[in-house]
């Protein structure tokens, strides 16, 4: 019987990846954006994994003036917190052998979502802290990336992500971003 992965492929793998950004909306707010992502695969056959990952992804915008109907103020340190639990298939393009490995990742999984800040009426003194109720509910995931093999056990990677969260409904939200990171071959 000829086993599904061959001597030189790896059955184990180990992965983790991270971003970070600042972006500018006027010369006094910003969006700040931190994004991780660690999880584990598993070789079914050559160029194909089987991935279990965990995404995190968080942002902070300092500051938003608000006005709706006779109500003006500002909501300031804005924390948007995403989980992402999923599980996918990996496909490397070129194979095991190859220094570099172009890959697609397809998944689902579950996310949960909050988000809280403080209101500042533009009358009053005192900030008053929000929370919104926490957002569940399934994701479809995607990747698009590449791994540049540098020795037999690691690689660099780096990854675009993109998940759609109410992909149940109608128009669901996409959320992309970018990441980049090791991966290690037991």
């Amino acid at each position: 019987m000829v086993p599904l992965v061959s001597a030189e492929a790896s059955v184990l793998e180990l992965f983790a990846r991270g971003s970070v950004s600042k972006n500018f909306l006027t010369s006094s707010s910003y969006i700040v954006s931190v994004s991780g992502a660690a999880g584990i695969a598993f070789t079914l056959i050559p160029r194909i994994r089987l991935e279990g990952r965990y995404t995190n992804a968080s942002s902070l915008q300092n500051q938003l003036s608000i006005t709706s109907g006779s109500i003006t103020g500002t909501l300031n340190d804005i924390m948007t917190q995403t989980a992402i639990y999923s599980v996918g298939i990996d496909f490397d393009l070129m194979g095991q052998k190859s220094a570099f490995q172009p890959f697609i990742y397809l998944g689902a999984g579950y996310v949960e979502t909050s988000r809280s800040y403080y209101f500042l009426d533009s009358g009053g003194s005192t900030s008053v802290y929000l929370k919104d109720p926490t957002r569940t509910g399934l994701s479809a995931n995607v990747g698009l990336g590449f791994r540049l093999r540098i020795v037999d056990a690691f690689a660099l990677e780096a990854e675009a992500f993109a998940y759609a969260v109410d992909v149940n409904r109608p128009n669901p939200l996409i959320n992309v971003f970018g990441s980049v990171g090791i991966r290690i071959f037991i």
